[in-house]
């Protein structure tokens, strides 16, 4: 009986799993829709009550927060990014000197520097 058993977790993990990422995607398009939803509603509603040039100072100002969240994301990745880098190279050093593996971190944390970078640089212009 154990051993017909042992087909069983990989089986049910993988329903599990499959069926978490169908609700997962699906709230997820779920939410999407709603906010595009109230999104028009409220350029709708703008547009009625203050004419076009409401409609278009709204919109830029959507935009304008939108690049804010996005080079704030992207400054936050590039943290992790360099941190993990830096950390890996520390890890490895004592262990891999002598044939250089602990070069390996560098890859995440220029990766990461590289991402800050763009960050500034995108703010700037």
């Amino acid at each position: 009986m154990g051993n017909n058993m042992v087909f069983l977790v990989p089986i049910v993990g993988s329903i599990g799993m499959f069926s978490f990422c169908a609700v997962a995607f699906w709230a997820i398009n779920r939410r999407r829709e709603r906010e595009s939803l109230y999104h028009g509603e409220t350029v709708r509603k703008i547009s009625e009550m203050h004419g076009q040039q409401a409609v278009i100072d709204y919109l830029l100002e959507v935009e304008r927060i939108r690049a804010r969240r996005l080079q704030s994301a992207y400054t936050v990745s590039g943290i992790i990014a360099a941190c993990g880098g830096a950390g890996l190279t520390i890890f490895l050093f004592p262990a891999y000197a002598y044939d250089h593996t602990y070069l390996v971190g560098l890859i995440p944390l220029l990766v990461g520097l590289g991402l800050i970078g763009y960050a500034l640089l995108a703010r700037r212009s």
